[in-house]
C-alpha cells in the first residue's frame, strides 16, 4: 500500500513542498525537512521515507549547491528509523515483538511513543551540532526551482492510497482492544489498492493504444499527401503528444528489467535442402523467442506500474524472516536459548529495572551488526559478514520468552525489557553497517545508484554519537514511565 502511494509521487510532493514552504534559511529548512521525515516516517514507516527521501535529497543538494550532502542524508536516515519504532506497522521488528508478546498495536504505541518522541527532540539539536560547519548546512539557500506538482505520477492514486492508509491506521487503533491479527486488518486495504493500480494501468494502456492509433493514422494520411512532408516530420523530431504518467514512471524509476531468453546463433545457422518449405529447430527456436518477447513486452506496456510495484515489494523478506525463526527454534531446542536466558535473569537479579532496560537496549543494538548463517544466503554481498534488525530481534524475543515464562519477573522490569527491545531494534539500523537493518541496505543502494559515496567507517563514525543519545534518552524516559505506570 505505502510502495504505491510512493510511486504515485505523493510522498515526493510532499517533501518539495516543505521545501519551498521553508524559505532560504538553511537550518530553518534542516529543521523542517527533519519534522516532516520524522513524521512522514511515524506514518508509513522507514523505509517509504527512504525510498522517497533519497532522491529527493539528492535532487535538493544539487539543485542549492550543498556539497558534500551528508548532514541531510544522515539525518534522514537517523530520523527515519527513530520515527518507525512508534507503530506496529512501521517496521517489522515491531510486527515480531507485538505478536511474541500479544501487545495490541493501542497498547504498543501508547507505551512507546513518549520515549521515541523525547529522542527526536534531542535528535535534532545534536544533528545541528555535529554538522555546524556551513559546508554541510548553509546559512542561506538557493530556493529550488522545481514545482512541487510536477513530481506528481498519478494525483488521484496517491490520494486515494493515502486516505486507504489514513483509514487501515484508525481501524487497527480502534480494534485493537479485540485482538485481531494485524494482516486481517492490513490486508483487505492493500487489496483495494493494488486493484486499483490495475485498473489505471488498464485505462492508460486503452488511451494509449488510442494516441498510438490516431497518430498512425495520421502519419497514413499525410503520407498518401505528401510523402516528403512525412520523412520532414520524422527528421525533424516533431513534438507528438504522450502519457505524461508513462514518461514520470520512467523517468523517477528504473524499468522493470526484461529477461530475454538469448538466442543462440548456432542454432539459427542451419542448412536446408532447396525447396524444403520444413521450419528448422534453430527457426522454431527463434519464433519462441520472439512470441515470448512479443508476451512480456505487451504485459509490459499493459502493466507498467504494477509491475514497478510488484518488483519493490521485499518478498525476500518473507523467506529471511522465515529462515531466521528456523534458526532461532534450532537453537531453542538444543538448549542455547535456554543458557542465554539464564544469563539475563542474572544480569537483572543485580542490576533491576535500570539494568534491564540499559541493557537489553545496548545488546539490542549490538546484535543488529552480529553475523548469523542465513545472512550468506539471503542477503546482499555487503551483508555477508552482518546480520540484520530482524534477526537479532526474532532471537531476543524468544529469549525474553523463555525468561518470562521461567521466573515471572515483575511487570515493570518485564516491560521494560520488551520496550527496550523494541527501541534498540529500530534504533539498531543506524549504528556501525549498512546490513543492520534492510533499510540501510535499500539506504546505501540508493545512494550508489546517485554518484553519493558513504563509506563503512564513514557511516559507524557519524553514527556512533546519535545511537548513543537516542538509546541514552528513550532508555531513561522508559525507566521513568515503567515506574509510573507499576508503582
Amino acid at each position: 500500500m505505502v510502495i504505491s502511494i510512493d510511486h504515485a509521487g505523493l510522498l515526493r510532493f510532499l517533501a518539495f513542498w516543505v521545501a519551498c514552504q521553508s524559505g532560504t534559511s538553511g537550518i530553518r529548512l534542516y529543521s523542517s525537512i527533519c519534522t516532516f521525515f520524522f513524521v512522514l516516517g511515524v506514518i508509513v514507516g522507514n523505509d517509504p521515507v527512504i525510498l522517497s527521501g533519497v532522491p529527493f535529497l539528492a535532487y535538493f543538494t544539487q539543485e542549492t549547491g550543498i556539497d558534500p550532502p551528508t548532514a541531510w542524508i544522515f539525518a534522514q536516515f537517523i530520523i527515519a528509523n527513530i520515527a518507525s519504532a512508534v507503530l506496529v506497522s512501521s517496521n517489522p521488528t515491531n510486527l515480531v515483538l507485538s505478536g511474541a508478546f500479544s501487545i495490541s498495536f493501542f497498547t504498543y504505541t501508547a507505551k512507546i511513543i513518549v520515549p521515541v518522541i523525547s529522542a527526536a527532540v534531542f535528535m535534532l539539536p545534536l544533528l545541528l551540532l555535529i554538522f555546524r560547519d556551513p559546508k554541510f548546512i548553509p546559512r542561506r539557500l538557493t530556493p529550488i526551482t522545481l514545482s512541487p506538482r510536477s513530481v506528481l505520477v498519478d494525483p488521484f492514486g496517491g490520494i486515494f492510497g493515502a486516505t486507504i492508509l489514513i483509514l487501515t491506521l484508525c481501524a487497527l487503533v480502534s480494534t485493537s482492544f479485540l485482538h485481531p491479527q494485524v494482516y486481517l486488518v492490513t490486508v483487505p486495504p492493500a487489496v483495494i489498492v493494488f486493484l486499483r493500480d490495475i485498473v489505471h494501468d488498464i485505462r492508460g494502456y486503452r488511451t494509449r493504444n488510442q494516441e498510438s492509433q490516431c497518430r498512425t493514422d495520421q502519419e497514413k494520411t499525410m503520407d498518401d499527401t505528401n510523402p516528403r512532408s512525412t520523412s520532414a516530420i520524422r527528421d525533424s523530431g516533431a513534438d507528438i503528444t504522450h502519457d505524461t504518467t508513462a514518461d514520470a514512471t520512467i523517468l523517477d524509476y528504473p524499468e522493470v528489467e526484461s529477461k530475454h531468453n538469448q538466442r543462440d546463433n548456432k542454432n539459427l545457422v542451419t542448412s536446408t535442402p532447396a525447396g524444403d518449405d520444413r521450419l528448422t529447430q534453430g527457426e522454431i527456436s527463434e519464433k519462441c523467442v520472439e512470441t515470448q518477447s512479443s508476451k512480456l513486452d505487451t504485459l509490459r506496456s499493459m502493466f507498467p506500474n504494477v509491475l514497478i510495484i510488484l518488483r519493490l515489494m521485499p518478498f525476500s523478506l518473507v523467506v529471511f524472516s522465515f529462515s531466521m525463526f528456523i534458526l532461532v527454534q534450532g537453537l531453542a531446542v538444543t538448549g542455547w536459548v535456554d543458557v542465554w536466558a539464564g544469563w539475563w535473569s542474572q544480569w537483572v537479579a543485580h542490576t533491576g529495572t535500570v539494568g534491564s532496560i540499559f541493557g537489553m537496549g545496548l545488546i539490542s543494538c549490538i546484535l543488529c551488526n552480529v553475523c548469523h548463517p542465513f545472512s550468506l544466503l539471503f542477503c546482499s554481498p555487503d551483508s555477508q559478514v552482518f546480520g540484520t534488525n530482524i534477526g537479532a530481534t526474532i532471537l531476543l524475543a524468544r529469549i525474553l520468552q523463555v525468561w518470562i515464562q521461567s521466573r515471572d519477573p515483575h511487570p515493570r522490569i518485564k516491560d521494560g525489557a520488551i520496550y527496550a527491545l523494541a527501541l534498540g531494534s529500530n534504533y539498531g539500523a543506524f549504528t556501525f553497517s549498512f546490513p543492520a537493518s534492510l533499510a540501510g541496505l535499500l539506504w546505501k543502494r540508493l545512494l550508489m545508484q546517485k554518484e553519493i559515496i558513504v563509506t563503512m567507517p564513514q557511516f559507524a563514525r557519524l553514527n556512533f554519537i546519535p545511537v548513543a543519545v537516542a538509546m541514552g534518552v528513550s532508555s531513561a524516559v522508559l525507566i521513568g514511565q515503567v515506574y509510573i505506570i507499576h508503582r
